[in-house]
Protein backbone atom coordinates (compact mmCIF):
# COMPACT_ATOMS: atom_id res chain seq x y z
CA UNK A 1 0.00 0.00 0.00
CA UNK A 2 0.93 3.32 -1.17
CA UNK A 3 0.49 5.71 2.06
CA UNK A 4 0.80 9.74 0.93
CA UNK A 5 -0.42 12.87 2.50
CA UNK A 6 -0.90 14.43 5.81
CA UNK A 7 -4.56 14.05 7.88
CA UNK A 8 -6.25 16.62 9.64
CA UNK A 9 -8.57 16.64 12.36
CA UNK A 10 -10.17 19.80 14.02
CA UNK A 11 -12.57 19.79 17.40
CA UNK A 12 -13.45 22.31 19.88
CA UNK A 13 -9.96 21.47 21.50
CA UNK A 14 -7.91 22.76 18.69
CA UNK A 15 -6.74 21.32 15.34
CA UNK A 16 -3.97 18.37 15.33
CA UNK A 17 -2.30 16.58 12.50
CA UNK A 18 -1.35 12.56 11.79
CA UNK A 19 2.12 12.31 8.95
CA UNK A 20 1.64 9.74 6.67
CA UNK A 21 1.88 6.51 7.90
CA UNK A 22 0.70 7.19 11.29
CA UNK A 23 -2.45 6.67 13.44
CA UNK A 24 -4.46 9.70 15.28
CA UNK A 25 -6.18 8.90 18.94
CA UNK A 26 -9.60 9.89 18.74
CA UNK A 27 -11.81 11.60 21.17
CA UNK A 28 -14.61 10.89 23.78
CA UNK A 29 -18.20 10.52 23.15
CA UNK A 30 -20.18 13.59 21.72
CA UNK A 31 -17.25 15.39 20.27
CA UNK A 32 -17.83 17.09 17.12
CA UNK A 33 -14.72 16.59 14.91
CA UNK A 34 -13.92 17.70 10.88
CA UNK A 35 -11.56 15.34 9.43
CA UNK A 36 -10.08 16.83 6.78
CA UNK A 37 -7.09 16.57 4.00
CA UNK A 38 -4.16 18.99 4.73
CA UNK A 39 -1.17 17.90 2.85
CA UNK A 40 0.18 18.67 -0.40
CA UNK A 41 0.16 15.53 -1.69
CA UNK A 42 -2.77 12.50 -2.12
CA UNK A 43 -4.34 11.27 1.02
CA UNK A 44 -4.93 7.79 1.77
CA UNK A 45 -6.54 7.06 4.72
CA UNK A 46 -9.14 5.10 6.89
CA UNK A 47 -11.07 6.63 9.31
CA UNK A 48 -12.92 4.47 12.14
CA UNK A 49 -16.32 6.04 14.03
CA UNK A 50 -17.78 3.61 16.78
CA UNK A 51 -21.03 4.40 16.84
CA UNK A 52 -24.15 3.28 19.50
CA UNK A 53 -26.75 1.74 17.79
CA UNK A 54 -29.56 3.57 20.23
CA UNK A 55 -28.32 6.91 19.50
CA UNK A 56 -28.25 8.95 15.86
CA UNK A 57 -25.57 8.77 14.11
CA UNK A 58 -25.39 12.50 13.39
CA UNK A 59 -26.90 15.57 14.58
CA UNK A 60 -26.01 19.24 13.96
CA UNK A 61 -22.77 20.59 16.14
CA UNK A 62 -20.74 23.24 16.32
CA UNK A 63 -16.73 23.61 16.44
CA UNK A 64 -16.84 26.87 18.02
Amino acid sequence: MCWGGKLGQRTPHGVSYAEAGTTMVGHGVDMPMEVFSAGTTALDELAIFVVDANRPFWSPASLD
